[in-house]
């Protein structure tokens, strides 16, 4: 098993261009997937991953980048301060930038670094949790290594991103396997325990 974690501070700018072939990308980025393209970056070391590697992500709310959204609904408040379906089409829609989209999907994450992997095997996104995670890679359809990963951004800022290159054997021998711990919570742990 090769494991890699991160960890941002709120203030810390997420130096990310470096490890990315298209730095046009940039753009689309939150938090999340600059912290993933680095930790990424660092895991694989200049390894080319086969194509078809199954990719299972691991995410959640971002809880710190709001994307102007209180200005949205402030334009969308009628008179009497209910919103109005009206007015967010007529004013609020064209506030939103269409870079927004890319940054509150939570499949962006997934879907930039399996570009810059160039990984189109079987991925998926799954839903913070560690045990959902491990159970989702055991139903991947090889027996090689497959690759995991999560991501987090906490309330305060703090963006925290983790990958492991594993098989399903070493997968089965984790006590995440049954645990109601958040994702990011096994990279964290895996790294800690190799220091």
């Amino acid at each position: 098993m090769k494991v890699n974690w991160q960890r941002f501070e709120p203030d810390d700018l997420i130096p990310v261009s470096s490890y990315l072939k298209n730095r046009k990308l940039r753009k689309y980025f939150n938090r999340e997937t600059a912290a993933g393209i680095i930790a990424l970056g660092e895991l694989l070391n200049g390894i080319q991953l086969p194509a078809n590697t199954p990719f299972y992500y691991a995410t959640g709310l971002v809880e710190f980048e709001e994307y102007g959204l209180p200005k949205i609904v402030s334009a969308s408040l009628d008179d009497n301060g209910h919103f109005s379906d009206r007015l967010f089409v007529e004013r609020s829609i064209p506030r939103i930038s269409p870079l927004t989209s890319f940054k509150v999907l939570q499949n962006m994450t997934l879907a930039f670094l399996s570009i810059e992997h160039e990984l189109t095997g079987d991925n998926a996104v799954v839903y913070v949790s560690a045990s959902s995670l491990l159970q989702y890679m055991l139903t991947a359809p090889t027996e090689g290594d497959i690759l995991i990963g999560a991501g987090k951004v906490f309330r305060d800022g703090r963006t925290e991103s983790g990958f492991a290159l594993l098989t399903k054997e070493e997968a089965i021998q984790t006590p995440f396997l049954n645990s109601n711990d958040k994702a990011i919570d096994i990279f964290r742990q895996w790294a800690l325990e190799k220091v």
